[in-house]
């Protein structure tokens, strides 16, 4: 079966929970989740997890950059519209780089003030 006749397929109901997974994680962490936390979600093993992100993949669902961890994207083929970075997602990375530079003073001054200022409408 040539890429073209794979891409062309419409997604199997699993398929599709699975699109609807990520999609969702996306929305509400600004980040793709891992294949391991995909294959938790659903009881699969990772390599079946893989399989359908890799069909997802090949079928022009999602995108994902080769060598990086977290990178799965939603394409323009999908019929939601969700953006790349939400405030769940900025806020989530802040808490974790102000957890890691704690000890500097002034990164964790500017990430404390960014999330102050998120949070209270200040920067959108």
């Amino acid at each position: 079966m040539t890429k073209k006749s794979i891409a062309d397929k419409p997604l199997s109901p699993r398929q599709q929970e699975v699109y609807d997974f990520i999609a969702d994680f996306i929305d509400s962490h600004g980040y793709g989740p891992s294949i391991r936390e995909i294959a938790d979600a659903f009881m699969f093993v990772t390599s079946t997890a893989f399989k359908h992100v890799e069909t997802l993949i090949n079928k022009g669902y999602l995108n994902h950059k080769a060598g990086g961890v977290r990178t799965l994207s939603l394409t323009d083929k999908s019929s939601k519209k969700i953006a790349m970075v939400s405030q769940a997602g900025v806020m989530n990375w802040i808490e974790q780089q102000s957890n890691q530079h704690a000890k500097d003073a002034t990164i964790y001054v500017l990430l404390t003030d960014l999330q102050e200022g998120i949070q209270t409408g200040r920067i959108c």
